[in-house]
Parts: structure tokens; C-alpha cells; sequence
């Protein structure tokens, strides 16, 4: 306690509110889920006789993805959440691996990673891109022991994300074949955090560097921030190249400074892997993208349970959904 009351009143404000936000996480976080999940669309189609909800399908892989539990152990937390009348009834645990082997709740499960950005809209302004590889629980090392043997990658999957640098919330994925390269894949995740986020700053490291890139990223009126290659030359006709290239050279200090909010992506990995796992259970395809979907989505719910006491947000995901762009399958 003598400790506590000698901090300086904003790192102690800091503490109230990260330890309110850690001890009530897991109420937030069903709470949120349940109220994200009753927007979405009341059936959804299965090869049995009777529909389900999608709205118990994602809240139940959500849940197992939260908790980190094996497709069995995770019906325990499923019968607690029917007590207490959060779902209609408790699936069969073979029943959560169908579910992620659907192909139609990957578009679905990407409005949803967006959806639950969109809450801090108003603070997020700039923003940085990344990758990150998930392998098999089974048979794969993880991706930090391979991250150098490229002719590993196929075997995995990347995750390509877009986070805000304010609050590492994810605004973008894509989820692709592990030896996908970088560079092709930020125009289109600057594409969709577009939609719904004025930008200002754009990072990445030296794997997404090209003249395209910039380019994109300057026509959305946002600032590139992307090293530069030892080999890189300024070009004729280039003008954005040639700009940021001097830029980097001559200033290169500040265009360090600025570019180091790209380490935000590292720490948003770092925290999707520590709380929900950098493996998948799933060997289908399709269900591994999912699983990795699943567990991005989980991430966003934490974030938000957390911005709830740093930023005091208050906010209706109904409402999001009526004035959020590009949401096609919610």
C-alpha cells in the first residue's frame, strides 16, 4: 500500500483502471459477446434437419477460443452460460469442429472483426500492418521456432492484420497459406480499415517497401511509413517514392520515431498468441482459418472490455452495425 500511494497519480490511475479491466475481463467479455451476437442473423444453414442459430454457433466458438479448451472440456462453460440463459442449448462438442468447417461464417467472422473495431473509431488515427504464422497443434513447431526456414511456410497459415497503434485493436485480416508474401497483401487491408477509419499514419516494415504500397497509402491521404531497403534508390516519376525516400534519408530520426508505432503490431501479436494460443486444433483448411478468425475476434472483445475503463466507452454494437460501411453479411 506505501508502494501504491507513492506513484504519481496518472501511472496509479493507469493501475485502477488495467486492474478493474483484468478482474472484470471474462463478465465484459460474455456480456459483449452476447450483445455482438444478437445482431447477427437469426438462421443459419447446416446439413441437419433443423437450422441453428448463427448467433449460438459464434458465441459458442468464441467462448471455446476465450476459455482455451479442448472441444470436451469447454461443454462445462457451455452448460454454465444456458443456466444462465446466454444460449438456448448446449451443442455437442463434435458439433463446434462442423462449425468451424463451414465455409459461409468466414466472411461473416471478418464483419464481426471489423464491427468490434469500429467502438474506437474516434481515438484510432493511425494504424500499422504485419504477419504472423499459426501452425498445427499436432504436427507443426510453433512459427517463432520456423520463422527463418521459408521452405517450412507452406505447411502454415499467415495472419495478415491491420492494427491501431492507440490500442492494438484489430481493424483488417486475412488469413492466407503461410508462404503468402507481404507486399501484395497491404492494399487491400488499407482498403478496408478505409472504409471506416480516417487515417493519418500507415506503418510496416521493410517486406511491404514498394512503390505501389506508398503509393496506396498516400491516396488515402495518409502519411507512409515504411523503411527503406540498403538497395533502394529514388526513381524518376515517382514522386511519393522520391519524397519519403529523402524523407528517410535526411530526417532519419523522425521517420524512426514515427515509424516505431509499427511495434504495436509485434505487441498485438504477442497478444493474441499469449491469450488465445498461436496453434490450431483444426487440420481442415477451412477450419483453421476459422479457428485463427475465432481467435482475432476473442482478441477484439478483450480490447474493448479494456478500452471500456481506459477510455470510458460507451457504445451499442446494434447501432455501430447501422452506420458501419462494408459490413455485407451482418
Amino acid at each position: 500500500m506505501e508502494i501504491q500511494s507513492e506513484l504519481p497519480d496518472e501511472q496509479g490511475s493507469f493501475w485502477t483502471k488495467y486492474n478493474k479491466s483484468q478482474t472484470k475481463e471474462k463478465v465484459l467479455f460474455v456480456r459483449l459477446l452476447r450483445e455482438l451476437c444478437e445482431i447477427l442473423p437469426r438462421k443459419y444453414k447446416t446439413t441437419g434437419n433443423k437450422p441453428l442459430e448463427l448467433s449460438h454457433v459464434i458465441f459458442c466458438l468464441c467462448m471455446k477460443s476465450y476459455c482455451l479448451k479442448s472441444g470436451r472440456r469447454i461443454i462445462g462453460e457451455l452448460e454454465l452460460c444456458k443456466e444462465a440463459k446466454l444460449i438456448e442449448k448446449v451443442p455437442h462438442f463434435n458439433s463446434l469442429f462442423n462449425y468451424l468447417k463451414n465455409p459461409e461464417i468466414t466472411s461473416i467472422l471478418q464483419d464481426l472483426i471489423k464491427l468490434t473495431s469500429l467502438p474506437l473509431k474516434a481515438v484510432e488515427k493511425k494504424f500499422c500492418c504485419d504477419s504472423s504464422g499459426f501452425g498445427n497443434a499436432v504436427i507443426h513447431d510453433r512459427w517463432s521456432q520456423i520463422r527463418q526456414q521459408y521452405q517450412k511456410h507452406h505447411k502454415y497459415f499467415k495472419a495478415h492484420i491491420t492494427f491501431g497503434v492507440l490500442t492494438n485493436v484489430v481493424t483488417a485480416c486475412k488469413i492466407t497459406e503461410g508462404n503468402q508474401a507481404d507486399s501484395p497483401m497491404l492494399p487491400e487491408l488499407l482498403e478496408e480499415t478505409s472504409h471506416n477509419f480516417n487515417l493519418q499514419e500507415f506503418s510496416a516494415d521493410k517486406a511491404y517497401s514498394s512503390r505501389l504500397n506508398l503509393e496506396k497509402i498516400w491516396e488515402k491521404g495518409c502519411l507512409p511509413l515504411i523503411p527503406f531497403k540498403e538497395n533502394a534508390r529514388p526513381r524518376k516519376g515517382a514522386m511519393i517514392w522520391t519524397e519519403m525516400y529523402n524523407f528517410f534519408k535526411q530526417n532519419n530520426e523522425l521517420f524512426m520515431k514515427k515509424y516505431h508505432l509499427r511495434s504495436n503490431a509485434e505487441s498485438g501479436f504477442h497478444s493474441i498468441k499469449a491469450k488465445f494460443g498461436d496453434l490450431t486444433q483444426m487440420r481442415n483448411e477451412t477450419g483453421a482459418k476459422n479457428d485463427i478468425l475465432v481467435k482475432i475476434l476473442s482478441y477484439n472483445l478483450c480490447v474493448l472490455c479494456e478500452e471500456i475503463f481506459n477510455l470510458n466507452l460507451d457504445f451499442s454494437f446494434a447501432q455501430i452495425r447501422k452506420e458501419a460501411a462494408q459490413l455485407q453479411t451482418l
